[in-house]
């Protein structure tokens, strides 16, 4: 059987209700002396308490700030390392944004543009959205080579960069390039040199490798003169793309792009194996707030791996602190769930319990249950049959029933959780407890197996010996014989079926 134990995949099938929706802003800018548009897409169920990053964007090129955000939310479900970002996507053409290519400095209206920006629309975007601090910027050919003059001038302003395909500064657009040598028109004074030695920044720039030649020149004299900065502080990266060119850059460096910027936002990383559980996480957290001024997303990307950890090491005082700390009452069913299978595990089956039955109460209140969650209830009815009450026969036995009820009950994606039908014959069978009803339900877990693939189920091997295993304790010689040699078919070495194959012929 593929997955251990049931219920894995309603941790990835969760879809949100609240859909991403870009909001168009104005402000009228006193620099520009004009209004100025952005968009500004949220997360899904953002909440103003949590203090996000912001990722701005200049519509400018393959830029697309809706699509950008959909990327980001389809990395946090595949759970890659990456925080929650705002997308901020601002409405300005080259005039407005001012950028020049052959002195690499910007006009009298860039000037004001760059004002606007930085006393205008990055303040009112903190505060009208209560931002974590950390501002990134990605942007695409013109407004990429943009960046590297903010990157000069305005160190500060943002703290993480994805460029993508930058165009060469240093020449002279206005006439042909033929015979043309770029001026040189990137270089960092001390008070940038002195600013990036002491603040966290990302620099990360990419081209495809169909792009031309002298955009990837650009890039790596870029990174040629970065690469003096404090490396503890300022991280920089040069990526020449597989199969890129000058306008699928988006798409295809997305997310190497967000990875770079994101690598601190890491759980795993640089975790002191010497610390106990909730010193390790407390350590990770102070990073994460420290350069992402964020708190640690409360989900089971970030705690897992530490209550896995104090569980492990039988970290009784760890494990407690941890699950509290993530415990704010906003948490989904699976994960309170997830609480209670580790304080079983560790032995605190009073507060195992505990998290049962307040993730069995927490749903059922709901007037409407989401498919996902019958999966959710039946594991909790479960395991308090089998963690807490296994020595309590009539009490385990309530709950067994409770679990099965569930199994029938589809999800959105058409699929049962049958396996419970196992779970539950067998464990009735091999506490010799209700070995009838145990039977029925291992029957009925073949009726519903009968149409499925059986990498995501119990082998019909395992089903057959706990059903000889069954008719054994029933004393129905007759069919215990008839599945034990049925599983011993499939898998001659199974252990249950050889033994209770070996007690029926003695019987004869």
């Amino acid at each position: 059987m593929v997955r251990q134990f049931i219920f894995i995949t309603a941790l990835f099938s969760v879809v949100s209700a609240t859909a991403q929706v870009p909001i168009t802003e104005k402000l009228y800018s006193a620099f520009l002396e004009d209004s100025i548009n952005y968009q500004v897409t949220l997360p899904e169920n953002w909440d103003a308490d949590t203090h996000l990053p912001v990722l701005y964007a200049l519509k400018y090129g393959m830029i697309d700030g809706p699509y950008i955000a959909s990327q980001l939310r389809y990395f946090k479900t595949a759970r890659y390392a990456i925080p929650n970002m705002i997308v901020v996507t601002i409405m300005a053409d080259m005039d407005r944004i001012g950028f020049i290519y052959r002195t690499g400095q910007l006009t009298e209206t860039g000037r004001r543009f760059l004002r606007c920006l930085k006393e205008e629309i990055i303040t009112t975007v903190t505060r009208k959205y209560h931002t974590s601090g950390f501002n990134a910027y990605i942007g695409h050919s013109y407004a990429a080579s943009y960046a590297n003059y903010l990157v000069q001038h305005e160190p500060g302003i943002f703290n993480g960069y994805i460029l993508l395909a930058p165009e060469m500064a240093g020449l002279d657009f206005t006439k042909s390039l033929e015979g043309q040598s770029p001026v040189p028109t990137f270089t960092l004074d001390e008070h940038s040199i002195r600013y990036y030695s002491r603040a966290h920044t990302f620099y990360y720039v990419a081209v495809g490798e169909q792009d031309m030649a002298r955009r990837h020149l650009y890039a790596r004299n870029i990174l040629d003169q970065l690469k003096g900065l404090d490396s503890l502080h300022f991280f920089s990266k040069y990526d020449s793309i597989p199969r890129g060119n000058h306008t699928n850059m988006l798409t295809l460096a997305i997310q190497p792009g967000l990875e770079f910027i994101s690598q601190f936002f890491n759980p795993g990383m640089d975790v002191d194996p010497e610390r106990n559980a909730w010193e390790a996480f407390k350590g990770v957290a102070s990073r994460v707030k420290d350069i992402y001024g964020m708190e640690v997303e409360r989900n089971h990307s970030w705690y897992g791996k530490f209550a896995q950890l104090a569980v492990s090491r039988k970290d009784t005082a760890s494990l407690l602190k941890i699950l509290n700390y993530f415990d704010t009452g906003k948490l989904k069913g699976y994960d309170t769930r997830s609480f209670g299978t580790y304080c079983a595990q560790i032995g605190l089956v009073e507060r195992a319990e505990q998290y049962y039955r307040s993730t069995i109460g927490n749903i059922l209140s709901k007037t409407e249950m989401e498919g996902w969650e019958y999966f959710v209830l039946s594991e909790c009815y479960w395991r308090i049959a089998s963690e807490i009450a296994q020595d309590n026969h009539a009490r385990a036995w309530e709950n067994l029933q409770q679990a099965v009820q569930f199994a029938e009950v589809p999800n959105s994606q058409g699929g049962r959780n049958m396996d419970i039908y196992f779970l539950a014959g067998r464990y009735l069978i091999d506490k010799g407890y209700n070995v009838k009803e145990g039977i029925g339900y291992l029957i009925r877990y073949m009726e519903m197996r009968k149409y499925t693939i059986d990498e995501i189920h119990w082998s019909h091997e395992k089903i057959y010996a706990c059903l000889g295993k069954g008719y054994y304790l029933l004393k129905d010689m007759a069919n215990a014989r008839l599945y034990l040699r049925k599983a011993l078919a499939l898998n001659e070495t199974n252990t249950v079926a050889n033994e209770y194959l070996k007690l029926v012929d003695g019987l004869d």
